[in-house]
């Protein structure tokens, strides 16, 4: 007996399965003619055509061409000279708006802890932030240049060396602060913002957010967690007043102590005073602007509290540094923001504007503000990314909400202020376009022209709206 290689006739026409036995089984059973006469089909597949064939070997082009330029980026680690450049930059210019560690122990980490996984991704992303904050770039041999943006996308694509969902130690954190710093240059975000979440989600997870959890640590790196909890803590809050999430960390630790230092750029004074002003009006205050809804309990009293404590710069700072800048906007947007949120008080609205003292607080405000940006390089504004022009931009609107309130002289003394506030808000670089849109409209309402002599140009990093805060 002999076996075929496919069903006999029969048994294919009548779609039941053959033993291929020749006869077959079926067909003696059924007295049938046992015939094996259809050709056998051809197996695999079919022929291939010409336009299929040039597509293939177009996609295998690209495909291949795009893996040997990643491969160097995704198998190969940034070079130690690299960093060690972008961490000397960090020391010289960003300490102290962001201080986590100094120049001799994030080089005493790159020589030693170089092939620890959470280390050198710290280090890159810190190195990312860096010339993402300055908007520099760092040539590392002849014709080779490094961007932040090509730092900061080598640790997204490479995310699962330092996400592993069971560490959360204090690089883990900062690895995601700094990636949060830059995409916020970068003009995303949504995307800043989850990463912020991130990083705040871990501080929780490993317990930062408790006083008892410092006790038994050594100094120094108590100190470092300090700095790297209000670091967030002062992140959240801007977000929560312009992307309207409700806070979730609060003054629940001691901040930072200040460092006996005998170069100024590692100073904290700035940064620590940069921390009193965002905590000075408490967590619900914030969370009160996140929900655009003020209570009962925030009375004229209780905002001019934090006008008075606000009201005064200290002596300690060093004058123009970038630490500097940062306190003195964050004060004068702190403050206007206390003025904003009483006009969100049920029934203190118009009581609060028909007094004179009230509605000229945000003529001070301006005019304080246009004091502290004489004789200041520009670029002092551009490393803190969206930061300057937006709480610039804030003090602008609640000055347009009272202008025509006053009297003839004191309206013409208002205007020239919003004037010249406007130049400089205009002069900047801005991400957010539809702020821009709702301050412009708010000045034509009222009556008030503009110092713009061509429609504003917004950086070539800005996003659609959707993609900015609103």
């Amino acid at each position: 007996m002999s076996f075929a290689r496919q069903s006999c006739d029969c048994c294919r026409v009548r779609r039941v399965k053959c033993d291929r036995n020749k006869p077959c089984n079926r067909c003696l059973q059924r007295h049938l003619k046992c015939t094996y006469l259809q050709p056998l089909k051809k197996r695999g597949p079919k022929s291939i055509r010409p336009g299929s064939l040039k597509k293939i070997a177009e996609v295998q082009t690209i495909s291949m061409n795009s893996n040997m330029m990643a491969a160097p980026m995704l198998f190969k680690k940034v070079p130690k000279g690299l960093v060690d450049q972008c961490l000397r930059l960090y020391h010289d210019n960003l300490y102290a708006i962001w201080p986590m560690l100094g120049y001799d122990d994030l080089h005493k980490l790159l020589e030693e802890k170089y092939d620890d996984c959470y280390t050198y991704w710290f280090l890159v992303s810190l190195s990312a932030a860096t010339l993402s904050d300055l908007q520099t770039t760092i040539k590392y041999e002849d014709g080779v240049f490094f961007t932040g943006e090509q730092l900061c996308t080598l640790c997204m694509l490479s995310r699962q060396f330092f996400d592993d969902l069971s560490n959360s130690d204090i690089f883990r954190i900062m690895i995601y602060y700094c990636l949060h710093r830059c995409y916020a240059q970068f003009a995303d975000t949504r995307t800043s913002y989850r990463l912020s979440c991130e990083a705040v989600g871990l501080i929780k997870i490993a317990g930062f957010h408790r006083e008892e959890t410092y006790t038994y640590i050594p100094y120094k790196e108590q100190q470092l967690r300090r700095k790297v909890y209000y670091l967030l803590l002062m992140t959240e809050r801007y977000y929560a007043v312009y992307i309207k999430c409700v806070t979730s960390l609060d003054t629940t630790i001691s901040p930072p102590q200040p460092e006996i230092v005998t170069d100024p750029r590692l100073s904290l004074d700035s940064f620590l005073e940069v921390i009193r002003v965002f905590t000075v009006p408490g967590k619900c205050f914030y969370d009160a602007l996140a929900s655009n809804s003020a209570n009962d309990s925030w009375t004229e009293d209780s905002l001019k509290r934090i006008w008075k404590e606000l009201h005064t710069t200290s002596l300690e700072i060093e004058p123009w540094s970038y630490g500097y800048i940062d306190f003195l906007f964050s004060r004068h947007w702190v403050r206007t923001l206390a003025w904003k949120l009483v006009l969100h008080v049920k029934g203190m609205r118009m009581n609060f504007l028909s007094n004179n003292n009230n509605t000229h607080i945000p003529v001070e405000i301006a005019r304080e503000m246009l004091g502290d940006t004489f004789l200041t390089p520009k670029n002092l504004y551009d490393v803190h990314g969206p930061g300057i022009p937006m709480k610039a931009l804030e003090v602008a609107d609640a000055l347009v909400e009272v202008v025509n309130k006053y009297d003839h002289n004191e309206k013409l003394e208002a205007w020239n202020v919003l004037y010249d506030v406007s130049k400089f808000i205009f002069s900047m670089k801005h991400c957010n376009n539809k702020m821009i849109r709702r301050f412009s409209s708010k000045c034509q309402c009222a009556l008030i022209t503009l110092p713009i002599s061509k429609p504003l140009q917004l950086n070539n990093n800005s996003k659609d709206d959707d993609d900015i805060i609103p």
